[in-house]
């Protein structure tokens, strides 16, 4: 029988985490995960995670288990070793109480977690196009120097970069 010692995460600060010994990106926070909430293209799949698991156990699952289809337990507890093994990992994850609430919403099926990569890629976007603009109005950089920072910083081609600055914000969501 397995126990919730079987499965352990370790650290939720820096760039990673270790999930039952596989690394994980943590790139979500509650506060990021609030941004991004608040763009119009941002998933009701992920709303309604919010509004179950909560603000921070929302972040923990986008940043650990994002784009993955998990199976809930049916019940909390488990109900069989699968089961109390799933369980466990979601209690190390977002805590018992979150745990418990989104098995008892979500119990029995697969529960979709969001990885929200085009919400993010918008924002991303619109960062990009407000630090150009900073550069080389207050900044004092040529168009060419603030690209090339920008690429770097963002790890973009400069044509990619070129590309962002010169949509219009209307287009930057498609």
């Amino acid at each position: 029988m397995m126990t919730t010692n079987d499965f352990q995460i370790v650290g939720m600060t820096g760039d990673a985490t270790e999930f039952h010994g596989v690394a994980c990106s943590v790139g979500m926070t509650p506060d990021l995960l609030t941004e991004l909430s608040g763009y119009q293209k941002f998933p009701k799949t992920a709303a309604e995670l919010i509004r179950v698991a909560g603000l921070e156990a929302a972040a923990r699952l986008i940043s650990a288990w994002g784009g993955q289809e998990w199976p809930v337990p049916i019940r909390i507890g488990g109900g069989n070793p699968a089961g109390l093994r799933r369980y466990t990992q979601l209690i190390r994850l977002v805590g018992e109480p979150a745990a418990q609430r989104i098995v008892n919403w979500s119990g029995g099926s697969r529960l979709m977690i969001p990885n929200l990569k085009e919400i993010k890629h918008v924002r991303t976007q619109r960062l990009i196009r407000v630090e150009y603009d900073h550069l080389v109005t207050k900044g004092g950089l040529s168009s060419p120097d603030a690209v090339f920072d920008l690429g770097v910083k963002y790890g973009l081609a400069g044509r990619t970069i070129e590309n962002i600055i010169k949509r219009p914000d209307d287009e930057l969501s498609q």
